[in-house]
């Protein structure tokens, strides 16, 4: 097993994962032997939507989205992923393909563990399949809410959503550095740049939310948390 850079090492990225809890020592083994770690810059392709899925994709460090590409057609921001998260997708038990993009929002390092051995310890290890089913189910279900948000808020309120799924989900702080970019975030929102910019502004002088260059603050939780819900 190959220490990872950065100051992680396998094992560790790994016991950070609800998934592999489920395995036992021998096993965790046998996950470190098939595995390797590739480090991607800003903007690489991790994996290409409708390439076969020959191993699963673990961040180790960075932060990367999930897109859905859509020719001919603006391509669509699922959601965005970071440490340590094991980014799994449907097509594993169906087509063998993956049904989206893996793009690094800034330097990444993902692991890539073999799918072989993964369906190796669904046969062995139940409770290792029934979390991994589990963690496919509840990224759909994530997924499904956040397209009703799209089709059913108004702009203010998609906005909202957005700041708040990276406070919770993704820098857990009020203030913090962002790594998407304004058209990033536009297309996480399903707007146009302007329309975002414009949103921006007026949350900025209500005193709700400032965003300068790439620092964001949060500046009334309550009231961002109001717009979301009601937007």
């Amino acid at each position: 097993m190959n220490d990872l850079q950065e100051g992680f090492t396998c094992s560790e990225c790994i016991e950070k994962c609800s998934l592999f809890k489920a395995l036992t020592k021998d096993e965790l083994e046998e996950v470190y032997e098939h595995r390797y770690d590739t480090t991607f810059r800003s903007g690489e392709v991790i994996a290409k939507q409708g390439s076969p899925i020959s191993h699963i994709v673990s961040l180790s460090t960075g932060l990367a989205k999930l897109v859905l590409e859509t020719p001919g057609k603006p391509d669509i921001l699922l959601t965005v992923v970071k440490p340590t998260t094991l980014i799994t997708s449907p097509g594993m038990f169906l087509d063998n393909r993956y049904h989206f993009s893996i793009v690094s929002i800034k330097e990444t390092k993902a692991c890539f563990i073999s799918m072989t051995i993964i369906r190796q310890l669904f046969e062995r290890n139940h409770e290792f399949a029934k979390r991994f089913h589990r963690s496919i189910g509840e990224r759909s279900i994530m997924l499904y809410n956040r397209f009703r948000n799209i089709i059913h808020k108004n702009m203010a309120g998609r906005i909202a959503d957005s700041i708040l799924f990276l406070h919770k989900e993704i820098y857990g702080e009020l203030n913090f550095k962002i790594d998407l970019n304004r058209s990033e975030l536009a297309e996480y929102s399903n707007m146009t740049k302007e329309s975002v910019s414009r949103i921006l502004k007026e949350l900025k002088d209500e005193g709700i939310f400032d965003l300068t260059s790439d620092h964001a603050t949060i500046l009334n939780l309550d009231r961002l948390e109001q717009i979301a819900k009601n937007g």
